[in-house]
């Protein structure tokens, strides 16, 4: 498995230096914002990659508002789903995003806490935190309530000998691009430093390719079709 010290290695022929030129502990800097910055871009390309979590929440009779889990920390928000029934695997319905600015029927979200459909639940993201809706009451199940999927923020780097974990082990030459703009960029280096950047992008776009394969539809048979001019 490769570590951050071969990413390191790399930006530094790139960019023609050396450790006394880009050190260890700037190298950590870059490398750090550059695993944040490729795990968003394959947030919004919607690629799974290996970095999506489960974890189920207990409910609490009278209370719609929960933290987030924070080990591993979330970083985006995939999707929550509510079993206000019973605690059953098929009990489980996908809840839809609420904005309480614009609650249907010009409903308040006093109301919207109260008669919500359970069986239709909704939620509203706040960051840090999240409400369900309608408020688990005594009549709702509370047990194992929640379940939430989401990309989970990865382990920032702290030494040159830590891992580099899948998926940037797949190829840890996309942060090495990225670590070399970052160090060109601190010289003032900036148009050296877009074409290094480039060259980062280039390679976000044939990993986010690649991993993306698990999203592509099947294929599907066409049926032949004759139309009678062929005779």
């Amino acid at each position: 498995m490769p570590v951050v010290s071969d990413a390191l290695s790399f930006s530094r022929t790139q960019a023609q230096t050396d450790i006394n030129g880009l050190s260890n502990a700037n190298g950590i800097i870059f490398a750090n914002e550059a695993l944040l910055d490729f795990r968003r871009r394959l947030v919004n390309a919607g690629v799974d990659a290996g970095t999506v979590e489960e974890f189920v929440q207990e409910g609490t009779v009278g209370t719609g508002i929960y933290t987030y889990p924070t080990n591993p920390s979330i970083l985006f928000l995939k999707t929550i789903e509510l079993n206000y029934a019973d605690t059953t695997a098929e009990g489980y319905v996908k809840a839809n995003q609420l904005d309480v600015a614009n609650i249907p029927a010009n409903k308040s979200t006093g109301w919207v806490r109260t008669n919500a459909n359970a069986s239709q639940p909704w939620f509203d993201d706040r960051g840090d935190r999240y409400e369900v809706f309608p408020t688990p009451t005594a009549s709702h199940n509370v047990t194992s309530l929640i379940t939430l999927f989401y990309f989970r923020k990865p382990t920032e780097y702290a030494a040159v000998g830590d891992n580099i974990a899948y998926p940037e082990s797949l190829d840890y030459r996309i942060l090495g691009w990225r670590i070399a703009a970052s160090y060109l960029y601190s010289l003032d280096k900036t148009a050296q430093g877009d074409a290094f950047n480039l060259k980062y992008e280039e390679r976000v776009k044939q990993l986010v390719a690649t991993l993306s394969r698990g999203s592509q539809q099947p294929i599907q048979a066409i049926p032949i079709q004759l139309d009678g001019w062929e005779f």
